[in-house]
């Protein structure tokens, strides 16, 4: 009896073929840190050749680089302040994406932080750029449109408590929403320590 044959490489338009690329990259990083995942495993499981990944990505830095990119764009899709609003409403609205992203893709979420912890100078640059749209979206949306240094500082710091609380509490510890406002009363001490430093 002979084999059947393999299955026909499917055809896909280039930014089809490298959103597909960029998802698969997302979902093996979940398992391995990103160093660590191999490209031919990645060529095979599209169903592509190796060289032919390379035509959409010319390095593997390259490929890694697009993989956290689009990690980092997900949450800041999600992680936005309503268009109207108070200035607690607005960043009520980022934080309760910012949270319910992470906690319902918690796997994709820390393995893209982890890949910027692994010290790749263009992996690192991404994850910052992200911090800073993430801390310039807080700061406006509270409306602190003329913040000090210290005050960026103190909200990049508020951020990275939002990250391990989103990360670290399950249901059994807190719900999202008794989260998300833990996390808005935090930042709103924050905010209003500046706003009376400044007056």
């Amino acid at each position: 009896m002979t084999a059947p044959p393999p299955p026909a490489r499917a055809r896909l338009k280039p930014e089809e073929r490298r959103a597909q690329l960029i998802g698969i990259g997302l979902r093996l990083l979940t398992t391995r840190p990103i160093h660590e995942m191999s490209i031919d495993e990645v060529a095979a499981v599209a169903g592509i050749s190796r060289g032919l990944l390379f035509h959409y990505f010319p390095t593997k830095r390259d490929y890694y680089v697009a993989v956290v990119r689009a990690g980092g764009d997900r949450l800041l899709l999600h992680a936005r302040a309503p268009e109207e609003g108070t200035p607690g409403e607005r960043v009520r609205g980022i934080v309760d994406g910012f949270v319910s992203f992470v906690q319902r893709r918690k796997d994709n979420y820390v393995a893209v932080v982890r890949a910027a912890a692994g010290g790749d100078a263009r992996v690192l640059e991404v994850f910052e750029d992200n911090r800073r749209v993430l801390t310039d979206r807080v700061l406006d949306a509270a409306g602190a449109h003329d913040p000090t240094p210290l005050h960026r500082l103190a909200v990049r710091g508020w951020l990275a408590m939002a990250e391990e609380m989103a990360i670290g509490a399950g249901d059994e510890v807190v719900t999202t929403a008794d989260l998300v406002d833990l996390l808005v009363s935090a930042l709103e001490q924050v905010t209003e320590r500046f706003s009376s430093r400044s007056t």
